[in-house]
């Protein structure tokens, strides 16, 4: 069985679509939070995760927007999170408001356990080097997916799996494209993708509509040789 992970899309509509169009057929799809966010069509991005019957958990932007969570003063303009609130309609909003912190699946023996950030909270960080992952003690058929870092990962976790996708809408590994992950639950095999899509396109699209330097050129930015 072949499960899709996706995670980060931050409402960011053309990455999903190049997600959706690059990823083969799946038995399931989860997505591990922050729908909405520092992009702008999280209309779009809503209606289309609920259109696919995606399973997904709620993301720190996510409670940001419906008030679940307070965000740093300072970033909330980066995080576009009162524009956000503004624009979305009330269905998309009572959806988002509806997420759980975290699903329990069972498939064919194998439990995936579907959380935004770590299994403490909704803002802890887990990058592959985090100390913290030691703290995780998965037994053989637990894997826990995460996102938020928005840096795909594959760890070892006492006997289980700690897999990060990576962000559809906003990497920051200095690899521009959409990020997203196959777990094949027969051979616990996890591959990571990453897809191209019209990067210098949407960019120029957020500049005309007024959004910052900063936010727009993280999507395309990469490693200095």
């Amino acid at each position: 069985m072949r499960i899709g992970l996706i995670a980060d899309i931050h409402a960011n509509l053309p990455a999903l679509q190049a997600v959706i169009g690059a990823m083969d057929k799946v038995d399931r799809l989860l997505c591990a939070g922050d729908l909405v966010g520092y992009y702008a069509e999280p209309n779009e991005v809503c209606d289309c995760i609920r259109r696919m019957d995606v399973t997904c958990v709620r993301g720190n932007h996510d409670a940001y927007v419906t008030g679940a969570l307070i965000p740093n003063d300072e970033r909330r303009p980066i995080y576009r999170t009162d524009w956000t609130r503004n624009v979305l309609t009330a269905a998309n909003l009572r959806w988002l408001n509806s997420l759980s912190i975290e699903h329990r699946l069972s498939i064919n023996g194998t439990t995936i356990i579907l959380r935004h950030a770590s299994p403490w909270d909704e803002e802890t960080y887990l990058y592959p080097d985090s100390e913290r992952i030691k703290e995780i003690q998965l037994s053989p058929d637990e894997v826990l997916v995460v996102g938020h870092s928005h840096y795909p990962m594959i760890k070892q976790s006492g006997e289980g799996l700690v897999i990060n996708p990576g962000s559809v809408g906003q990497p920051r590994d200095y690899t521009p494209g959409a990020a997203f992950a196959i777990l094949d639950l027969t051979t616990k095999a996890v591959v990571h993708y990453r897809v191209a899509y019209d990067i210098a396109a949407y960019q120029e699209r957020l500049s005309k509509l007024g959004w910052d330097e900063k936010t727009r050129s993280i999507l395309s930015r990469r490693r200095r040789s």
